[in-house]
């Protein structure tokens, strides 16, 4: 159920031009403002008139390229910066690791924070904010299992043969660790979208009119009383496609589990 409605939001996100033209959920229409939904505007209309399905399936298409680019930067530069870390000693992978630990003693919202404010409010920029707040994670988190493999039997064979070391990374320690990465990945998605959505509240993300779940959800708090639809239309969104990726990290993590899978 959770991978359908991942599946649903994914395909209306790569759909949305051909849904919804743009002008149709940026431009303001007073004379159709806070419709009901209705046969015409299924959710709605927000407070300016633009339809709340056609802003809610933009709004998914850049909540999902902001933690899908996010989460894309940090598995490459979080990874391979872990790796180098687990797999050699010296003074430049310590050096990596105690500025990983420094950032890590942040919060990730406030590492995005600081980012955004040196880059400006962008969907390019809110990507990079959450990447660059979840690379320490991915860094302190496939140190150690590198460290683990690479004294492993198969590994100190393949170089005892003249395999190089970045050969050995690649073809036999970094495959062993790629169940971790989809896993890590995936609660990562749940994550970036969180945090994004939460920028975008505090009016940190893409400048209106853009159709972001969080910002829409900071322009209609007003409405909450008299027209809660408006507020319910981005908030279930939000709700739906951050507890699905939940679900299914959730369900990846016990699949790869051997613990767990002796226990069924």
């Amino acid at each position: 159920m959770a991978l359908s409605i991942i599946i649903v939001f994914v395909l209306a996100a790569a759909a949305a031009p051909w849904l919804f033209d743009w002008k149709a959920v940026t431009e303001v229409h007073l004379s159709r403002s806070l419709t009901s939904p209705d046969s015409s505007f299924w959710l709605g209309t927000d407070q300016m008139g633009r339809d709340l399905l056609g802003r809610i399936i933009w709004g998914a298409r850049i909540t999902l390229t902001v933690a899908f680019g996010s989460v894309a930067i940090a598995v490459l530069a979080g990874v391979g910066l872990g790796a180098i870390c687990g797999y050699y000693s010296g003074v430049v992978p310590s050096a990596i690791m105690r500025l990983t630990d420094f950032m890590i003693a942040f919060p990730r919202t406030l590492v995005a924070i600081m980012v955004i404010a040196v880059a400006g409010n962008s969907v390019l920029s809110l990507t990079l904010a959450i990447a660059i707040s979840t690379i320490p994670v991915y860094v302190r988190f496939f140190a150690a299992p590198v460290k683990a493999l690479k004294q492993r039997e198969f590994v100190l064979a393949s170089k005892s043969i003249g395999v190089s070391d970045w050969g050995l990374l690649i073809t036999h320690i970094l495959p062993n660790v790629a169940s971790l990465v989809i896993v890590q990945a995936t609660v990562s998605i749940a994550e970036a979208i969180l945090i994004g959505s939460g920028l975008s509240f505090l009016g940190l993300g893409p400048p209106p009119p853009t159709p972001e779940w969080g910002a829409m959800i900071a322009e209609s708090r007003p409405l909450l009383i008299s027209h809660p639809y408006v507020v319910a239309a981005p908030g279930g969104a939000l709700f739906l496609v951050i507890l699905s990726f939940n679900l299914v990290g959730d369900a990846l993590r016990d699949y790869v589990d051997p613990k767990t899978r002796l226990a069924r």
